[in-house]
């Protein structure tokens, strides 16, 4: 009975010098693992600049010719030789049309009489009023034509303008005078100046229509779309950032940069932003400091306060 007391008592504080040893253990794993240090991100850091930014505002144009006159047709017959297309710039008295009547057509160009003074007779040949350019041609080679019938259309070059549509209710940034800059289709930029306006207000869309001169006579097809561009003002000692310091949500709606509060952590700032440039971004506010720093590479899904590591010292780009 004695041993068995004894072997029940040995057993027992086995047991429990064994659970006491877990117990130790278990909250000696927990504690290090509270105690193991945040792992930090490796940022790039830099700070605001004082810059200049444009306000620029761009609207829809469209290629015009403010007058234009018809070539029409002298008499009935048929188009012999069409000597012109669509965009020819003319000099005065140059071909346009061959015609001939239709007697003289149904002659096939033969005089069964040998008169020689009848040699060209019922043919005649359409001349270029003025200088000018051609936009718009109607007839064609061996077509029947009534006599009064539009074959062609003729401008001059000096009336050849873009018309832009301007929102009225920003109608007090563009106005007569102000200079442009005109983007063609194959991507040149040309300057421009609004010479005046057509007085004419849509209803419908609430805008009003301004005639815009380039500063060189050019040709391009009528109603062909493009952007024309105006400078309204330039704002100097604007605060700016890079580009990749700026972060956005997926709508790009809500704007954020990451800033140092110290050496090792860094916050999210809401920030409105304004103009832009290839590789900056305005920041109208808040107002920052020039020794506050923001991370500028590396803080995309950073959380709203980041441990972080800078990978080398402040600086403005």
């Amino acid at each position: 009975m004695t041993k068995q007391l004894y072997l029940f008592g040995l057993i027992g504080s086995l047991l429990l010098t064994r659970c006491g040893s877990s117990s130790t253990t278990d909250t000696s794993t927990q504690s290090a693992t509270a105690d193991a240090p945040r792992p930090k991100t490796p940022v790039d850091v830099t700070t605001v600049t004082a810059d200049s930014f444009r306000v620029e505002k761009t609207f829809r144009g469209m290629t015009y010719y403010l007058t234009s006159g018809d070539i029409k047709s002298p008499i009935a017959g048929y188009v012999t030789k069409v000597y012109v297309k669509i965009g020819d710039q003319l000099r005065k008295g140059a071909p346009l049309f061959g015609l001939e009547t239709k007697e003289a057509y149904a002659l096939g160009g033969k005089n069964y009489l040998n008169d020689p003074t009848l040699k060209n007779i019922g043919q005649l040949i359409i001349r270029a009023p003025d200088t000018g350019l051609v936009t718009l041609v109607q007839a064609e080679e061996n077509e029947y034509v009534q006599d009064g019938t539009v074959l062609a259309t003729f401008s001059a070059p000096d009336m050849f303008v873009f018309l832009i549509e301007v929102p009225v209710e920003q109608d007090s940034s563009v106005h007569v005078g102000s200079v442009c800059s005109i983007q063609l289709p194959n991507g040149r930029r040309i300057a421009g100046r609004i010479s005046r306006t057509l007085a004419i207000t849509d209803s419908l869309s609430q805008t009003e229509r301004f005639v815009v001169k380039p500063d060189h006579p050019m040709v391009l097809p009528a109603r062909l779309q493009l952007n024309i561009t105006f400078t309204n003002q330039q704002r100097n000692n604007a605060q700016s950032l890079p580009k990749e310091a700026v972060l956005s949500n997926e709508l790009q709606t809500d704007f954020w940069v990451m800033k140092l509060v110290n050496d090792t952590t860094a916050i999210k700032v809401p920030v409105n932003i304004g103009s832009q440039r290839e590789t900056r971004i305005e920041i109208l506010n808040p107002r920052f400091g020039p020794k506050d720093r923001f991370v500028s590479k590396g803080g995309y899904g950073l959380a709203d306060t980041a441990s972080i590591i800078t990978n080398r010292p402040a600086h403005a780009h």
